[in-house]
């Protein structure tokens, strides 16, 4: 739940200025220098993720998309209200649970508004299994928007980052219990216990890249 927490004390901290109607220019000025390096920083995920890569740890990216979005917040909440640019793209942020609400309000897009409500704030369920120091077995699960998890190789590269290979594993069950074990240097077995209905196991292997 680290996209809802940041989002939600910003967005609370955000309310919080505007009733008070704090006005600290000096702490204005340093926030968008932070909102600036976080833009970079959330620009360069999206762009490694379209590539297969990312910084290493599982929340990584999210964690710099929402701080992104949060500090987008806050500064709505210390900027003073006028028709200037950089006013209405803070109000964008500060704006977004209120577009959601007002899909959920609205039969068509109920639907719509839930799957993109639960991708965008939901981290979802990740459980990563080490192969050896370069490679490791990464199951993560969506919740509502898939009902098994996916398996992901996520492999070392280049000291702070990370390349995913997607769907290593292609069984659709729910998963119990998962073991892997390195068969030499370029290969690993995988045992997965699984139910759908009843207890099954699997064995698999995957070669290493």
């Amino acid at each position: 739940m680290i996209t809802v927490t940041i989002l939600s004390l910003s967005f609370l901290t955000a309310i919080s200025c505007r009733i008070k109607k704090v006005k600290s220019p000096d702490a204005v000025r340093l926030l968008w220098y932070v909102h600036l390096v976080l833009l970079f920083f959330s620009a360069l995920c999206v762009l490694m993720m379209l590539n297969g890569y990312g910084f290493k740890g599982a929340f990584t990216e999210r964690v710099f998309l929402s701080l992104y979005a949060g500090s987008g917040v806050i500064l709505y909440g210390l900027t003073p209200q006028d028709a200037s640019g950089k006013w209405l793209y803070l109000a964008c942020f500060f704006g977004f649970p209120f577009v959601l609400l007002f899909g959920l309000l609205l039969p068509p897009l109920r639907i719509l508004t839930i799957m993109a409500g639960v991708a965008l704030l939901f981290d979802g369920n990740v459980r990563r299994y080490p192969i050896d120091d370069d490679y490791t077995l990464e199951t993560r699960d969506m919740g509502i928007l898939s009902r098994y998890p996916n398996y992901n190789m996520v492999a070392d590269k280049y000291w702070f980052f990370e390349k995913t290979t997607p769907d290593v594993v292609s069984k659709n069950y729910s998963l119990q219990a998962l073991q892997t074990a390195q068969k030499n240097g370029d290969s690993v077995k995988i045992s997965i216990l699984a139910f759908d209905r009843s207890k099954m196991r699997f064995d698999t292997t995957i070669a290493l890249q």
